[in-house]
């Protein structure tokens, strides 16, 4: 099953929360104890014997707090480098981002594979993606990423569920912190604050039947940014939205018939931001 559809419900979700966010009424101004319990009477204009005052009749409830979404499990880490085998983006805005965007931290390990048992598929070699997000931007933010594989020759590939290879990636990863899916990655990652310490969410994306006739292949992520930009066509046509993404480029020289993840390599440069559709 693909992460998309998943994904798509919860945006919506997520909107709507936004919106009835928005939509909360701001504090009133602060009242004594009297003008809490009464209100002016509007009657008294055309008939001097009514009460000055009256009592308010009680309101509609307010309208409650929305939660966006969960707030994802971290695991504390030293502010330092990731380490030889992890690739870390650079979260620095670039000269075409807009103002005031924010960046999440992104580190990620070379695409990998793992046999794994698929129910009606019986046993399949999956490729994955292991990485993990920090949030240095100072507020909680909404984190629903999308990975997207595509092979030279163009054909696409979406992140899909699969929690039985979820568990077997994070035993031979790393048993001890938590790893989430395609669905489960979806909520709030919090602020990172403390001092010389990050607190990482650790994700999978994994792709199934990727064909191993392409030599190489490129991984996009989205959900990293809020950037984005307006893009109006030159000759009129349909005005259309880019959306910052991370680019990690790969190669796979090798046979198409024995496939190893020994052959999946690191492009040179092994990422690059950049606004696509």
């Amino acid at each position: 099953m693909h992460a998309s559809s998943f994904r798509a419900t919860w945006l919506s979700l997520a909107l709507v929360g936004l919106w009835a966010d928005s939509a909360r009424p701001q504090d009133p101004p602060a009242k004594d104890a009297t003008a809490d319990k009464t209100a002016q009477n509007p009657a008294k204009s055309t008939n001097p014997n009514l009460p000055d005052l009256y009592p308010k009749r009680p309101g509609p409830d307010p309208i409650p707090a929305v939660a966006l979404g969960p707030v994802l499990p971290t695991h504390p880490i030293a502010r330092t480098a990731p380490g030889p085998s992890w690739i870390a983006a650079d979260a620095a805005a670039l000269p075409k981002d807009r103002k005031g965007i924010w960046i999440l931290d992104f580190a990620f390990k070379p695409v990998r594979m793992i046999d794994v048992d698929l129910p009606g598929k019986g046993r399949r070699r999956v490729h994955y993606m292991y990485y993990r997000v920090v949030n240095r931007t100072g507020k909680p933010r909404m984190f629903v990423p999308q990975f997207t594989l595509v092979a030279d020759s163009g054909k696409r590939y979406e992140d899909v569920v699969l929690p039985q290879a979820v568990k077997n990636i994070q035993a031979r990863e790393d048993p001890t912190k938590e790893l989430l899916g395609a669905v489960s990655i979806m909520g709030i990652i919090p602020p990172s604050t403390k001092e010389g310490v990050d607190d990482a969410v650790y994700g999978v994306a994994i792709w199934d039947d990727v064909d191993y006739k392409a030599d190489s292949f490129k991984v996009f992520v989205r959900g990293l940014s809020d950037g984005y930009q307006n893009i109006q066509p030159p000759d009129g046509a349909k005005p259309y939205t880019r959306y910052k993404a991370l680019r990690a480029d790969f190669t796979r020289p090798g046979d198409e018939h024995k496939p190893n993840e020994r052959e999946i390599r690191i492009a040179d440069p092994a990422y690059e931001w950049a606004y696509y559709p």
